[in-house]
């Protein structure tokens, strides 16, 4: 039987995620019903029924983005063997990552929106692949190929001792990629988080209400 040396579970958690798509939900259904209720006398017109095909497919839409934000797991296992990374529902099989491909390793903080383009399964030409779903450590894997490939991680010391146990601790932290990643501070990004959610809910808004207005 082999060794576990590291294994995490992680799930999307951020409120400002749920906050977006319930809003996003409420300003699609509020606006619908009250059309619906304005043209319920004629039921056979042009424009309800494009109402009813809009809010349907918008609806839908948002309902089958929970339910994938529901379901999605990021899996990560360490033995002596590799590692083993799964995202379901995205990526069912296993992903295994060899010992003899690392080159080396280390445990920083990472930005998903600026280096990768938000969370999930990202691939970028100069920051690499990353497997992420919340936070902002991850363990960076360095290949002999050159490639890189960043896994998002909520357990940053357990996971570094298991990387130590495996590569025999062979790892490098970089001083200039830790300065940085102080270079903003934590209440700048919070404040910054809630200025985009805002962004986001408005535009949807104005979308929202200039279809509905094309619609009728």
């Amino acid at each position: 039987m082999e060794k576990v040396l590291f294994k995490e579970e992680q799930r999307f958690t951020q409120w400002w995620l749920w906050l977006i798509l319930g809003s996003t939900l409420l300003a699609i259904v509020i606006p619908l019903a009250n059309e619906l209720s304005v043209q319920l006398g004629d039921t056979s017109s042009e424009g309800f029924l494009r109402l009813i095909l809009y809010g349907s497919v918008a609806g839908l839409f948002i309902v089958s983005v929970l339910i994938v934000l529901v379901l999605s797991r990021l899996k990560t296992k360490i033995t002596y063997d590799g590692i083993f990374i799964t995202f379901p529902p995205l990526k069912r099989k296993s992903y295994r990552i060899k010992v003899q491909e690392i080159e080396r390793f280390e445990i920083r903080k990472y930005r998903a929106k600026r280096e990768y383009g938000g969370y999930g399964f990202r691939s970028r030409r100069t920051s690499g692949q990353a497997y992420t779903i919340s936070g902002n450590i991850g363990l960076q894997l360095y290949f002999k190929n050159g490639k890189k490939l960043l896994i998002g991680t909520q357990k940053k010391q357990a996971i570094e001792y298991a990387m130590g146990k495996l590569m025999g601790e062979r790892k490098i932290f970089l001083p200039e990629e830790k300065s940085k990643q102080n270079m903003e501070s934590p209440v700048w990004k919070k404040a910054k988080k809630i200025l985009i959610i805002f962004a986001i809910e408005i535009v949807l808004v104005i979308l929202i209400f200039g279809l509905i207005q094309i619609f009728k």
